[in-house]
């Protein structure tokens, strides 16, 4: 082969050949027409071989959960502190009269409101993608609603591995008005694994946790923290069980949040405007790629 022809063979490789990031964005297209049928499972499974082909998913479950008694956790105390007292308080009030409707002491624009919807909704699916848990389906609330002031507007995360929250919904309405039923349901342990569990609590504090992060104090968007307390009573935990494992969690949640914030600015953005699945994925890969280099 001539030189000539030599050149003119590579300069068609090169053209022919595809980047990892073009390879990413094809397998996420994949991704998000399996999610969009329905078939979640499929979906996980073609984003856990992506984490291993070639490198194109390298954020995805690389997250590790640090022990208790970490000294990277410690200095972490006073935002803890300040999300315990929001965690606290919704929990006594939730408890006292059955739902909390979120701290209304405070004004905000629609525009803040909106901002602040975003915000706490990427913190759910960030700690989540990186924990290995696949967000299947994301909503943002419209920004007319919350500028017409529609009651309970707010967005919501659904997750692919967390289908046992249908169970602890029944256990709920099982233990309602109860009591006898409420202590036998109690010494029957539901039945997920620690790592489920785990991930569970992080992902489901992400939203407030963010909120702190950023404003110092979350508006009250707290079903999130209902919704945990249920499935700890679910899983049989004491008092001094929870608070212990919620502080815990919060404390990961708050450590994985410090250490990706670019990722979840560039997730934010994505979501702001809907994008697919793949495509909040592509945002979170890509600007923890260009972290890293």
């Amino acid at each position: 082969m001539s030189f000539t022809s030599y050149l003119q063979a590579s300069r068609v490789k090169v053209i022919g050949a595809k980047s990892p990031v073009d390879r990413r964005r094809k397998a996420l297209e994949r991704v998000n027409k399996e999610l969009s049928r329905g078939n979640y499972e499929t979906a996980l499974s073609l984003v856990k071989q992506l984490k291993g082909k070639h490198g194109c998913l390298s954020a995805f479950g690389s997250a590790k959960l640090l022990p208790k008694k970490s000294p990277e956790l410690v200095k972490l105390d006073p935002l803890i502190d300040s999300v315990s007292r929001s965690i606290e308080s919704v929990s006594s009030e939730a408890s006292s009269v059955g739902i909390f409707k979120g701290d209304k002491s405070k004004t905000s624009s629609p525009e803040e409101d909106w901002f602040a919807v975003v915000q706490h909704e990427s913190g759910h699916f960030l700690v989540g993608y990186l924990l290995g848990v696949l967000p299947r389906r994301y909503e943002i609330p419209n920004f007319e609603a919350i500028k017409q002031n529609v009651s309970n507007v707010t967005g919501r995360v659904e997750f692919v591995g967390f289908e046992f929250l249908k169970e602890v919904g029944a256990a709920n309405q099982f233990m309602k008005g109860d009591v006898g039923r409420r202590i036998n349901l109690s010494s029957n342990r539901g039945n997920i694994s620690s790592k489920t569990l785990n991930n569970f609590s992080c992902v489901i504090l992400g939203g407030m946790v963010t909120e702190h992060i950023l404003f110092g104090y979350s508006e009250g968007y707290y079903s999130d923290v209902v919704k945990l307390n249920s499935v700890l009573r679910w899983r049989g935990f004491t008092e001094i069980e929870k608070e212990a494992h919620i502080r815990c969690a919060a404390l990961n949640t708050i450590s994985l949040l410090h250490s990706y914030s670019e990722a979840r600015v560039s997730l934010a953005e994505a979501m702001s405007k809907a994008k697919p699945i793949g495509a909040c994925i592509e945002a979170i890969e890509s600007a923890i790629s260009i972290h890293q280099i």
